[in-house]
């Protein structure tokens, strides 16, 4: 359950920024690390209890740079019904071990998994797609536009439209993008109702617990990590020399 974020900035980077809902008992999630899945180098917070992740971003090769960011729900709420086969957060994790995304959309099994969201940048590119538990549609989004989603599984198709609406304004006041403005944004954004707020609070049973962005540019990528519960602020670089290894 989240808010995510995609800011493009030139010439062919971006700005991907995730806050994360979740219910106040989850255990806390370990900080960012970079792990070897299926021979690329990956860095992602992880979450201990499903053990995986809700943002992983690494390099294919050394000039491929590949950031998976998931959503809980597809286009609306649903009613869970497990056991489901795996967590959801383990396929931002299983884009990697797949040569391509067109590898990964022709031939990854969604069977058994819970509804979701996941959206893929790559170097002038940004993939959307979603499964209802039953199909999976694949949406090639315009790489040079902003984009807000809010997950279908928290907030209602109005308070969705809503959120939509304070982006645009945000996004009319800063022409010119930067992290610093965007995470601000994911910080404050809203009209004071602490349920639907960017950073929502509910009864302290259901809230934001952190801020994840990945920034792409200039053939850098970088992760900045903040966790509400602690606080902590982790910052890296992505290095493409361990894509090589």
């Amino acid at each position: 359950m989240c808010t995510v974020t995609y800011l493009p900035t030139e010439p062919t980077g971006y700005i991907l920024t995730h806050s994360r809902d979740e219910k106040a008992i989850r255990p806390v999630a370990k900080l960012p690390r970079t792990v070897d899945i299926g021979g690329v180098a990956i860095t992602f917070p992880q979450d201990p209890q499903g053990q995986g992740t809700w943002m992983a971003s690494g390099f294919r090769d050394a000039e491929s740079p590949v950031t998976v960011c998931l959503l809980n729900g597809a286009f609306t709420a649903h009613r869970s019904a497990p056991p489901y086969r795996h967590s959801r957060g383990l396929v931002p994790l299983h884009v990697f071990t797949y040569p391509s995304v067109e590898a990964f959309i022709g031939t990854y099994d969604f069977t058994g998994l819970e509804p979701l969201t996941l959206l893929i940048a790559e170097e002038g590119r940004l993939i959307e797609l979603r499964w209802n538990g039953n199909r999976l549609f694949v949406a090639e989004k315009d790489p040079g536009q902003p984009y807000i989603w809010s997950s279908a599984t928290l907030y209602t198709p109005e308070v969705i439209r809503q959120r939509e609406g304070w982006f645009r304004e945000w996004c009319q006041q800063h022409p010119d993008y930067s992290v610093e403005a965007i995470r601000r944004f994911h910080q404050v954004g809203g009209t004071g109702d602490a349920e639907n707020n960017l950073r929502m609070n509910r009864r302290n049973e259901m809230l934001t617990v952190s801020l994840t962005s990945v920034v792409y540019g200039a053939d850098e990528l970088n992760m900045i990590y903040e966790d509400f519960t602690q606080p902590t602020v982790y910052q890296t670089p992505i290095d493409p020399i361990y894509a090589t290894r």
